[in-house]
């Protein structure tokens, strides 16, 4: 998914490899200025003396003849760095240009005739046959022009074996060494330049990996479904540089082929018709084309939908689904921590709408009934005994005072505002004193060691479950002291409530409802569990009551998922 690289042509390719060499170009320049000024130098400053046993002549048209070739011959040795209409055919046929380079050298060594400095610039072009061909060829291009150098001599007047064989050796050896040169030349670039496409490979490699541990890292700080499928969409879509990403996810309780499309970025539907879109796992698959990858999102093994990448920049490739797997992978897990936290949200919803019913249900509709059964009772008995009458009206208006109270106890703890984990503490104080205002029992808060780290959900359960602690001093502890107490350590997190009240047996509460004097056991142990924690109750007659929760401080999802 990565942009890919184009595969380049081989002419492509030799140019670079002698862009590359430019240093063995100018050595060939120089070569071929050696080459050819020292002769036309010589030959014009020794015309007329009697040189290797006859006499040389240089006319100017001899002169002119040879300058004109040797510019020529320098200006083929610059080719590469030329743009003159031409070169480009004469670049993509190498033979044609060692043949005409060959052709050039037999002109020259025949005009100058000397044996010694003119064969070097047969040796100029060896460096660009080594360039081009491989070992075999680039031996025929060296006997070719040590042919053409023997023949230059010999038409140039040279017919003395030494003066043919001493060259030959001579500038057979330069080739020789001047062909291992350049090979050794190549081989050295060709592995500089994987080693650079190595690093870059890991460059990108690393960049790769810690742009994808950020983006994991980011999926996990947020627990709303919505808020992490479009999170994975866009992530997916910047790591593979896709023009869209969309999620399919399969339905809860559907056809295991059926998918539904849960995000898509960018969005090109509203969110209504987003929800509505639905479509079958085969169906997509084949749909899907070069331009189209579609990475299986697997959590704990079992497929829980689609991340399909579209209109990338390039075609799909393995390698692309092996790079973004990963990501996948991860997705999938923050995906289903969404579902499990939204679950889980549900979940405490639910077990809150219980506790209300059975609190309802246990104070003030048990409360009503009996203010209705003593009103019945006096109305029943208003005309014969009114004594006993005004006895039960009374007791009609102490339950319903009784009911009252439980009425605005309930509406206390649920009007209580929200909290987290660092606005908890001064919840909690603000607690113990409406609490000792509205109650008269002195109440106080004390919190020993580092803040509490807990997110929303949980400091609200913690609030929660405080709040019934203190319900149940208020009203069955008889107690004149309450403290609320926060321990936090590097093992665990403690918040309890203690008081002096009258306290109870432990082996007289019963375990599976509310005790017989109504501290509602039941719902402070569901808010605990929800919580992952663990509720203990420690009480005697006449000792008081301590209720602590017990959390684990190293609990990823008590964590403030903000930090």
């Amino acid at each position: 998914m990565m942009a890919e690289t184009q595969p380049a042509t081989s002419e492509e390719t030799a140019f670079d490899e002698r862009a590359e060499h430019r240093s063995l170009l100018w050595a060939g320049l120089l070569a071929g200025l050696i080459g050819c000024v020292v002769p036309l130098a010589l030959g014009l400053a020794m015309s007329g003396t009697p040189m290797h046993g006859r006499v040389t002549s240089w006319t100017p048209v001899r002169a002119l003849s040879y300058a004109a070739l040797a510019l020529i011959f320098m200006v083929l040795t610059q080719l590469p760095r030329l743009t003159l209409p031409g070169i480009q055919w004469l670049c993509q046929r190498t033979w044609a240009y060692l043949l005409l380079m060959g052709l050039i050298c037999l002109l020259l060594q025949t005009l100058s005739g000397d044996p010694f400095i003119q064969p070097i610039i047969f040796t100029v072009s060896v460096v660009y046959a080594a360039l081009e061909y491989p070992p075999l060829r680039t031996v025929g291009v060296c006997l070719l022009y040590l042919g053409l150098m023997i023949l230059g001599l010999w038409l140039g007047g040279q017919r003395a074996p030494e003066a043919l064989s001493l060259p030959l050796l001579g500038y057979g050896m330069s080739m020789v060494l001047i062909y291992a040169f350049t090979r050794l030349s190549l081989e050295q670039n060709l592995a500089r330049r994987r080693t650079n496409a190595l690093a870059a490979a890991l460059a990108q490699e690393r960049d790769y990996l810690a742009r994808l541990v950020e983006v994991t890292a980011t999926l996990t700080r947020d627990l709303e479904l919505l808020a992490v499928l479009e999170q994975v969409a866009a992530a997916g879509r910047s790591l593979a540089h896709a023009g869209q990403a969309r999620i399919w996810l399969r339905e809860a309780d559907g056809d295991d082929r059926s998918l539904r499309l849960a995000a898509a970025v960018p969005r090109v539907v509203s969110p209504a018709l987003l929800a509505a879109e639905r479509l079958d796992q085969n169906d997509l698959h084949s749909q899907t084309d070069d331009t189209t990858l579609a990475l299986p999102l697997v959590y704990k093994g079992q497929p829980i939908g689609l991340l399909e990448l579209s209109d990338r920049a390039g075609s799909r490739s393995e390698s692309d689904a092996q790079r973004l797997q990963p990501f996948a992978d991860a997705a999938a897990v923050a995906i289903e921590n969404a579902r499990l936290y939204e679950q889980s949200r549900l979940s405490a919803t639910l077990a809150e709408r219980n506790r209300l019913a059975r609190e309802l249900h246990d104070t003030i509709a048990q409360g009503l009934t009996a203010v209705t059964m003593q009103l019945e009772a006096a109305q029943r008995s208003f005309d014969r005994d009114q004594s006993r009458t005004r006895a039960r009206l009374t007791r009609a208006y102490d339950l319903s005072r009784e009911t009252l109270e439980d009425v605005r106890r309930s509406v206390w703890t649920l009007a209580e505002p929200l909290v987290d984990g660092a606005t908890l503490d001064a919840a909690l104080d603000d607690l113990a004193r409406r609490f000792e205002s509205r109650t008269g029992i002195a109440a106080r808060y004390r919190h020993d060691g580092p803040p509490l780290k807990l997110d929303h959900a949980a400091a609200t359960q913690i609030l929660r479950i405080v709040q019934e602690a203190l319900q149940n001093v208020e009203k069955h502890a008889r107690a004149s002291e309450v403290v609320i107490g926060v321990e936090t350590d590097a093992e665990a997190q403690r918040i309890w409530v203690r008081d002096n009240g009258s306290g109870f047996a432990l082996d007289a509460a019963p375990t599976n409802g509310v005790a017989s004097n109504g501290f509602g056991l039941i719902g402070l142990r569901e808010r605990a569990r929800l919580l992952g924690g663990a509720l203990t109750i420690e009480s005697a007659p006449g000792a008081g009551t301590r209720i602590a929760v017990t959390l684990p401080a190293h609990d990823p999802a008590l964590h403030d998922n903000r930090e």
